[in-house]
C-alpha cells in the first residue's frame, strides 16, 4: 500500500507540474509578442539556447519589436523586455508602486537571501553613497590616487622587460584596494584576507542568486540555506572587521560624530544616518559587503574592457597620454582634472557602449497592472528588463554602432552646445549602463567613473602594455552577463619614452 501511495503522490505532483506549466506557457502574457520557442516541449530547449545566446535573442526582440514589450521563456518562466525610447520614457515616469526598482533588484539578486534582509528592505547605504560619498569625492581623491599608485606598483611591477600579468585578477585587486580605501580606509583596505573575502563574496552573490531563482518562491527560504555560499564570507568578514567597527561605534558614542581624527569613509557616513538596529556589527558588516558587491566586479569589468580595447587598438594610446599629461601638468591630479580629460572619458563610455557588463539593465518588478502609452498592458508579478546592449548597438542611436570609436563621445561634446552632454556619467535614453534616466539611476556612478578613469590614466602614463599576439581574447558570455576573458594575460613593462 505504501508503494502504491508513493506512486499516487508522484503522479499527482507530476500532473500539477504539467498543468501549471501548460497554463504558464499558453495562458499567460498572450497579448505580448514572443521571441524564441513557445511550445510546451520546445521551451526546454529554448531555456538552454537563451542562456547560450542571450544577446542574439534580445537583439532579435529589439529589432522586431522596437516600440513594444516582448517576452522570452527563461529558466524562471516568462521574462519581459523593452528597449524603445517611448517605453523607457514610460518606465521613467512610473511610480514605485507600479514598477519597483527595489523589488526588481531584490528579485534579480535574491538580495534577502544572498546579502541579507537588511540590504534588501532597508537599503540606507544607498543614501550614504548618493549623498556623503558623492559630495566627498573631491576631498578623498588624494587618498584614491595614493592607493592607485600603491596597488598598481604592488601588482604590476615597473620592469624594463615585458611581464605577463593575469589582467582581470590583478585589476580586481587594484579596484578592491581603491574602493575599500573609501569604504573602510587604512589599514584594512590593504589586508589581503579582507580583500580576498570581499572579492570571493561578489562572485558568490551572483552565483547564489541564479541558484535560488530556480526554485519556486515558497521554497526559496529553504533553498537559500542550502545553496547560498555567501554566509561563510559574512562570518569571515565579521571576524576581520568587528574590532574596527566596535571601536567606531564606541568613539561615536563617547565623542559624537565630529571628533578630531574621525575617518572620512563610508563606515563613518553610514554611522551618521544609522539608527537603532542599523548601529550593530551585523548590520554594518552587511553594508560593507553590499558596497563591495556594488563596487568591485562591475568596475573591474569596465576597466578591463577598456584596457583590452586599447591593447588591441594601440594607435589611440598616445593621444590619451598627451591629454592626461597636458591636464595633470597644468592642474595636477584631482577629480576635476579627470573631468577635463574628455578623450579618456569618451574611451570609457565607448568601451562600455560596445561591451557593457550585461545585456540588460534597470530591472523593474511589475507591482500592479501597468499600461504603457501605446496601450500595451503588462500584469503584476513579472520583472521588466531593458535591453541595454541592443540599445547601445542600435543604428538609430549611434552611427556605425558595431565599430569601436574611442573618441566618439569626445567629438560629440566638441559640437556647439553639447559640452555638458555625452559624458560617461550622463543619463541618456541611448546609454543605459547606469540605468534609465530617473531617480533610481546608479548612485555610485560618480565615484566609479572617478576610480575607473584614475586607474586608466595611471596605467596609460606609467606602462606600456599589449597582448602577446595583438588579438583581444574572446569575451565570456553566460546568460545576460558579458565579461572580459577572465583568464586573459596582458604584457606590461615600464613605459619607454
Amino acid at each position: 500500500m505504501e508503494f502504491i501511495s508513493l506512486k499516487t503522490i508522484s503522479a499527482v505532483v507530476v500532473a500539477i507540474y504539467i498543468v501549471h506549466r501548460y497554463f504558464k506557457i499558453y495562458h499567460t502574457l498572450t497579448n505580448i509578442p514572443t521571441i524564441g520557442p513557445s511550445g510546451f516541449f520546445t521551451t526546454y530547449w529554448g531555456i538552454i539556447d537563451y542562456f547560450k545566446n542571450t544577446n542574439s535573442f534580445l537583439e532579435e526582440g529589439y529589432r522586431k519589436y522596437p516600440d513594444t514589450v516582448f517576452k522570452i521563456y527563461a529558466s524562471t518562466g516568462w521574462r519581459l523586455y523593452a528597449g524603445g525610447r517611448a517605453r523607457l520614457a514610460d518606465a521613467k515616469k512610473a511610480a514605485d508602486d507600479e514598477l519597483s526598482f527595489v523589488v526588481g533588484t531584490n528579485e534579480s539578486l535574491q538580495t534577502e537571501f544572498t546579502i541579507g534582509p537588511e540590504a534588501a528592505w532597508d537599503p540606507y547605504h544607498a543614501i550614504a553613497v548618493r549623498g556623503p560619498l558623492t559630495r566627498n569625492i573631491n576631498m578623498i581623491y588624494p587618498e584614491m590616487r595614493e592607493e592607485t599608485i600603491a596597488s598598481a606598483t604592488d601588482h604590476i611591477p615597473l620592469t624594463e622587460d615585458w611581464t605577463e600579468v593575469p589582467a582581470m585578477d590583478v585589476l580586481m585587486m587594484i579596484v578592491s584596494r581603491i574602493s575599500n580605501r573609501m569604504i573602510v580606509g587604512l589599514p584594512l583596505c590593504r589586508n589581503r584576507d579582507f580583500l580576498d573575502t570581499n572579492i570571493k563574496y561578489t562572485m558568490q552573490v551572483s552565483t547564489s542568486a541564479v541558484l535560488v531563482r530556480m526554485f519556486p518562491s515558497f521554497l526559496r527560504p529553504l533553498a537559500a540555506k542550502i545553496v547560498c555560499s555567501t554566509h561563510g564570507s559574512y562570518r569571515s568578514l565579521r571576524k576581520i572587521v568587528e574590532p574596527m567597527l566596535q571601536e567606531r561605534l564606541d568613539n561615536d558614542e563617547q565623542f559624537g560624530k565630529c571628533y578630531a581624527g574621525r575617518p572620512n569613509d563610508l563606515v563613518s557616513w553610514l554611522l551618521e544616518v544609522a539608527q537603532g538596529s542599523q548601529r550593530t556589527i551585523r548590520d554594518l558588516c552587511i553594508r560593507i559587503l553590499a558596497a563591495n558587491f556594488a563596487a568591485l566586479h562591475t568596475t573591474t569589468m569596465t576597466v578591463t574592457h577598456a584596457l583590452f580595447d586599447l591593447a588591441t587598438n594601440p594607435q589611440y594610446i598616445n593621444p590619451l597620454r598627451e591629454e592626461v599629461e597636458a591636464v595633470t601638468n597644468e592642474h595636477g591630479w584631482s577629480k576635476a582634472s579627470l573631468h577635463k580629460m574628455k578623450k579618456l572619458d569618451s574611451l570609457v563610455k565607448e568601451s562600455s557602449r560596445m561591451w557593457g557588463i550585461a545585456a540588460t539593465s534597470s530591472a523593474r518588478q511589475v507591482m500592479k497592472e501597468f499600461s504603457f502609452s501605446n496601450g500595451q498592458v503588462i500584469p503584476p508579478g513579472y520583472v521588466l528588463n531593458f535591453t541595454a546592449r541592443a540599445i547601445h548597438r542600435n543604428e538609430a542611436n549611434f552611427e556605425n554602432p558595431h565599430e569601436f570609436k574611442p573618441f566618439r563621445f569626445a567629438d560629440m561634446r566638441d559640437e556647439e552646445g553639447q559640452g555638458v552632454f555625452h559624458s560617461f556619467v550622463t543619463l541618456e535614453p541611448d546609454f543605459v549602463l547606469f540605468g534609465i534616466p530617473n531617480r533610481h539611476a546608479c548612485p555610485g556612478r560618480f565615484f566609479a567613473a572617478t576610480e575607473i578613469k584614475g586607474i586608466l590614466a595611471h596605467l596609460i602614463t606609467m606602462y606600456d602594455f599589449k597582448f602577446e599576439d595583438g588579438q583581444r581574447p574572446k569575451n565570456l558570455e553566460f546568460g545576460e552577463v558579458l565579461s572580459p576573458n577572465p583568464t586573459a594575460k596582458l604584457l606590461f613593462r615600464k613605459r619607454r619614452l
